[in-house]
Parts: structure tokens; C-alpha cells; sequence
């Protein structure tokens, strides 16, 4: 089954349905399923959807139930009140408040930056996920001497346009939609020296690149 940009509802929450699913594009399930999920695509997990099964995706964002194991090529993403019974691999793994998470996570490097260190990343602030077609430079910001991560560190991006974010209170940023090419990043805080770098995007996919910010 072939999907488009936008997110399908595939299955009511009141169906259920047993067996394999496999797909392309972008998903939502909001009801019971059990089987196996695979997909060259991002699946979103309702907040009523209970999914008994492993899961094999691009992209997955978990608002619902997952008893099984997740497997995501770029990211996942879970959400209050989501919970996970299982294991995740993923290049980024960000868990809000009130998420239950009973498993592991293993964060294998992400392709294009080397020496980015992968991350479990616990937010409280995070607002929603990356768009179905996801390529983006994502990090976490981080005070050197302390270790902690820097809330409100303004990221600037320039390259086949220009774009900017700031990090949160888990020091995380995310620049989505970008296209090919080589991108040159800055980062500033208050009380801290600016840090640049740069990033080369060779095609869809997640780029990381961290920030160790030095004391003024």
C-alpha cells in the first residue's frame, strides 16, 4: 500500500486487525492491531491504538500502546500518555513526561556527522515530530565544564536558504526539511562562546551535531 505526505488513518479504534502490514508513505493507526508492522514510511500511534507486534518503520511517533519492539531508521518519538513495552533501535529516541517506557533503547550513530555522539533524550518540552518526508540536523546542546545541557541556545542555520531554532529544556534542537548540500551552523547563548560548525546533507535522512559550549 502506498501512501502520500499527509498521515492516512488506517485503522478506527474501535477494528481490530491481526496479521503483517507493510507500507510506504505515512501512516495512523488508532485502534488494535497485532502482527508485524513494516514500513518505508512514519507511522503515527493514536493515543486509544494498542499495537501488539514488532515494529520496523523510517519514523515513528507514539501517543498510544506498543507491546513489541521498534525498530526506526531515523527517529523515535513518544508521547504522553504513550506507553512502550519493548526495546527501541534508533539513531534519536526523544521520551516526553508521562511517557511509560518499560525496555531498552539502543542509539546506533546517524549517518553524515562524524564524531556525533547518539543520544536517549528525556524532554519536557518537545512539540510534535518531524514531517513525513524527514531529513534534519538534530543535537543536543551541552555546557562543557558542567555537562548539562543548555536550555535557549539560539541555533542558526545557513545554507540553500536559512533557518534557525533554539534548544530546549533537554539542551535538543531539530532543523527539519533540508535540502541537499552543505549547511553552516552557529550557536549562541548568553554567557557562553559562539560554537560553528558545519554539516553536509548527501541525501533523506537525520544528521547530528552536538554542542560542548564553552564558558565566556
Amino acid at each position: 500500500m502506498k501512501g502520500s505526505d499527509r498521515a492516512v488513518t488506517f485503522l478506527g479504534k474501535d477494528i481490530l486487525l491481526e496479521g503483517k502490514l507493510r507500507f510506504e508513505g505515512a501512516m495512523r493507526i488508532d485502534g488494535h492491531f497485532r502482527g508485524e508492522i513494516h514500513a518505508k514510511g512514519n507511522l503515527t500511534v493514536g493515543e486509544q491504538a494498542l499495537i501488539e507486534g514488532d515494529i520496523y518503520v523510517s519514523y515513528a511517533s507514539v501517543l498510544g500502546e506498543i507491546r513489541g519492539n521498534i525498530m526506526a531508521e531515523q527517529r523515535v518519538d513518544l508521547h504522553a500518555p504513550g506507553k512502550v513495552f519493548g526495546n527501541i533501535q534508533s539513531p534519536t529516541v526523544v521520551i516526553d513526561e508521562g511517557v511509560i517506557f518499560e525496555g531498552s533503547a539502543r542509539m546506533y550513530q546517524a549517518k553524515g556527522v562524524a564524531g556525533g555522539n547518539t543520544a536517549l533524550i528525556g524532554s519536557d518540552e518537545y512539540q510534535g515530530g518531524p514531517p513525513p518526508n524527514l531529513t534534519a540536523i538534530y543535537g543536543v546542546a551541552r555546557d562543557e565544564s558542567t555537562g548539562k545541557p543548555v536550555k535557549g541556545v539560539k541555533i542558526v542555520c545557513k545554507g540553500d536558504g536559512k533557518t534557525k531554532t533554539e534548544t530546549n529544556a533537554s539542551g535538543y534542537y531539530e532543523l527539519i526539511n533540508l535540502k541537499e548540500g552543505t549547511w553552516k551552523l552557529r550557536a549562541e547563548a548568553q554567557g557562553y562562546r559562539k560554537e560553528k560548525s558545519e554539516v553536509v546533507i548527501t541525501g533523506m535522512g537525520t544528521y547530528e551535531q552536538n554542542y560542548d559550549l564553552k564558558p565566556k
